[in-house]
């Protein structure tokens, strides 16, 4: 019972009901350092509820705007908002022409995935040259996953009974990032300083990349050249991947 109120207690300290509202904020921050744009894509746009506002925030009109989803309910729920089409993002490519969006937006996807690379890959390949690739994760290295990791427990990002399969820290994923030559990272956001109280729990969030739960990076597109994109990275031989 104590266990239980201490538990509530933390939670709305820190606001924890508010993370998804932190999240979405950070990628409109993103999307308005661009300013106005002509199209938009939203890689696992789930039920359509993100995409309309991130259109709004870009002053795309809706015929400009399309989706991605690998739930086919979702999908279809999506598709009464906008142009969506199912893409299992593991195994197939996205069924659109090379440079058909001037912005891409892949928010908290990716640590759903085992093959990261093949939709990495067909993100670069799809965004115009000149255009955006905005990516949002979890951060395992946040602060409060490593007082955890530290006591011996198993990291919120990564619950052995939740849906993410893919661990990502600020620093390796930036590094990652840097390995294809295609992009430049314009800017990174961040959201959220668990175990810090309301406002810290925000300000903080906002400023220490490292330490936040979760991390936001704007990629502006240099050139286009899918045969050297290096995230491209699906035959490096992991049955994992198979």
């Amino acid at each position: 019972m104590k266990k239980g109120l201490l538990r509530d207690l933390l939670r709305k300290a820190v606001r924890a009901d508010q993370e998804g509202l932190r999240v979405h904020e950070a990628v409109m921050r993103l999307l308005r350092r661009i300013g106005r744009a002509d199209s938009l894509l939203d890689v696992g746009c789930a039920e359509g509820g993100k995409a309309p506002l991130y259109a709004d925030a870009l002053s795309i009109p809706p015929g400009g705007v399309t989706g991605v989803e690998g739930n086919k309910a979702h999908c279809l729920q999506a598709s009464s908002k906008f142009k969506a089409e199912c893409v299992d993002f593991e195994r197939e490519k996205l069924p659109f022409a090379d440079e058909s969006f001037e912005v891409v937006v892949c928010n908290q996807v990716l640590e759903h995935l085992k093959n990261i690379f093949l939709p990495l890959a067909e993100m670069d390949r799809v965004v115009k040259t000149g255009g955006w690739l905005v990516i949002g994760i979890p951060n395992l290295a946040a602060l409060h996953n490593r007082v955890l990791m530290l006591a011996g427990r198993q990291p919120l990002c990564n619950n052995i009974t939740g849906p993410h399969i893919r661990c990502f820290t600020h620093s390796a994923f930036s590094d990652f990032l840097r390995t294809n030559h295609n992009f430049e990272i314009a800017a990174v956001e961040s959201a959220t300083l668990y175990p810090l109280p309301y406002p810290l729990v925000d300000l903080l969030g906002r400023n220490l990349h490292g330490l936040a739960a979760s991390t936001f990076y704007l990629l502006k597109k240099k050139k286009h050249a899918p045969e050297g994109c290096g995230w491209n990275l699906s035959n490096i031989g992991d049955t994992l991947l198979d």
